[in-house]
């Protein structure tokens, strides 16, 4: 989440940052303004080395560095502090949510439908193949975002109903665990 230095970027920029489970909704403006769970500042971000920042948050400065740890998870330390932030734009979170209602639970079985249209980009896992809850099955890209679809439970793969390159419709099945 960088939205350049001293602030300055071309269009709003939406996230949801969760720490410790309590998720945050965060938008950035392109006038040096932050708003957080609707509560706005005025900020300034002065990069100082790859991983190191100053920011200010109205009058208050903080020494700010990132490590991104895998995937969308984030190690930040803030003055010192050290905090773990799983990190979605506010696209790939609607789609987590899309994902997690669009789950049918039938006998040990779990199907998993497309949150959204899009095209599957990647599939990471094979039919036979077991994973855990979480892991990533695929890639959808949909409206030039690329979303990570991962396994609602832990089981084995059971069928594929796309290939990489097909174009999927939302609710179409993706894929089956059992």
């Amino acid at each position: 989440m960088n939205p350049g230095i001293n602030g300055k970027n071309n269009c709003m920029s939406e996230y949801v940052v969760t720490i410790k489970n309590k998720k945050r909704n965060i938008l950035i403006s392109s006038d040096y303004k932050v708003s957080v769970d609707d509560r706005d500042f005025l900020f300034e971000l002065n990069q100082l080395s790859d991983k190191t920042y100053l920011l200010k948050l109205n009058e208050k400065v903080y020494h700010v560095s990132a490590e991104k740890l895998n995937g969308d998870l984030f190690s930040v330390y803030i003055d010192g502090r050290n905090i773990e932030a799983l990190t979605h734009s506010a696209l790939q979170e609607k789609a987590i949510r899309l994902l997690e209602k669009s789950t049918v639970h039938a006998a040990h079985s779990t199907e998993v439908k497309a949150p959204m249209p899009g095209m599957i980009l990647k599939i990471k896992k094979g039919i036979g193949e077991n994973v855990t809850r979480g892991e990533s099955i695929m890639i959808l890209e949909a409206m030039k975002m690329e979303n990570d679809l991962h396994s609602p439970a832990s089981g084995i793969i059971k069928s594929i109903t796309v290939a990489e390159g097909n174009a999927v419709e939302k609710g179409a099945l993706l894929f089956l665990i059992e």
